[in-house]
């Protein structure tokens, strides 16, 4: 789910129950635990919390196409390419072939993303980070209950997720200065109640950059399963899009004073490319150093792909000692 301003959880609009759909498919928002009547398509993308949207199946969208997308490099904040637990990271076993501008993902090529699922519907991604850990967006966890929480790896078709793949969460850690008016410190972590195997070719960490590294000038890595389009629904197979790492300067100029240091921004001046509904909490990867490294956590943005309002992640770079310290405080 990506957030916009002024949106808080997973790109969700927060409306009535059983009002109109904030979609132009035209749908109406029913409680997330019903089910849609024949005809009709379910999106997670358009409703308030705990709520789905059910619109009819053949209804035309004329919301502005968008491609989705994370990117991530992970590594120990000391240039190793291995996790603190030993494991390779940031190497996937399988090519994407992909074309830039959005489409979707070679299965497995991005094998630290994963599907944080709240009951058993997909809420938002996040990046394995080591064998026990997920790093992701605080606002995900908004006025929910951890313990309903839960991490699918290993994933490309949400349609088609093994019993196995699920997994338990121990411990969810959001930044405690984190601010849903501000979206400032959109950082959280989750503990998973057993280690994952990271020798899998579809399970893999990406690697955590150094303290404060630069990624400025590089084309970096999207992906998610959000909607193609402003109030499009979420994609069932794993999206990628290629997306430029904007100069602060110039995002601040675009967007004002929103933007901190612990931002980074990235996207297009045209538009036309960027993470959408379905895809907070999810990479953005950059390839650095042979591996790919979690550059941004998806945060925010002001609609999907618009002209001259570039997608805003968490920084983090900005995090290195944030990310240890807790994960030493929660062996």
């Amino acid at each position: 789910m990506f957030l916009c301003l002024g949106v808080f959880l997973a790109g969700l609009v927060a409306i009535a129950e059983g009002s109109v759909c904030a979609t132009s498919y035209k749908g109406a928002c029913i409680d997330i635990f019903s089910t849609c009547p024949s005809g009709y398509v379910q999106s997670y993308s358009h409703c308030g919390f705990l709520e789905l949207c059910c619109y009819p199946q053949h209804s035309t969208s004329t919301g502005t196409g968008t491609g989705t997308g994370t990117g991530s490099h992970t590594g120990t904040g000391t240039g190793s390419h291995q996790t603190s637990s030993g494991a390779q990271c940031g190497i996937p076993d399988v090519t994407s072939h992909r074309i830039v501008g959005g489409t979707v993902a070679t299965a497995h090529a991005y094998p630290w993303q994963v599907s944080l699922r709240y009951g058993s519907h997909h809420m938002c991604g996040g990046t394995i980070i080591d064998s026990q850990w997920i790093l992701t967006a605080a606002h995900c966890f908004e006025d929910t209950t951890h313990s309903y929480w839960t991490v699918a790896t290993g994933i490309h078709d949400r349609g088609h997720i093994y019993r196995s793949q699920v997994h338990n969460v121990r411990n969810v850690i959001v930044h405690t200065g984190y601010s849903s008016r501000s979206n400032h410190n959109d950082i959280a972590l989750i503990k998973l109640d057993k280690p994952l195997d990271l020798t899998d070719s579809t399970t893999k960490a990406a690697c955590l950059p150094n303290k404060y590294e630069d990624f400025d000038g590089l084309v970096c890595t999207v992906t998610g399963w959000g909607a193609l389009h402003t109030d499009g629904p979420g994609t069932r197979l794993l999206n990628e899009v290629d997306v430029p790492i904007m100069d602060s300067n110039r995002c601040k100029y675009y967007l004002g004073n929103v933007i901190y240091g612990s931002n980074i921004c990235a996207g297009y001046n045209q538009g036309g490319r960027d993470a959408c509904q379905g895809d907070s909490g999810g990479p953005l990867v950059c390839k650095k150093d042979s591996v790919y490294k979690i550059t941004g956590v998806v945060s925010w943005g002001y609609g999907c792909a618009k002209r001259h309002a570039p997608g805003v992640y968490t920084r983090v770079s900005s995090f290195i000692d944030w990310i240890n310290t807790n994960k030493a405080r929660h062996p």
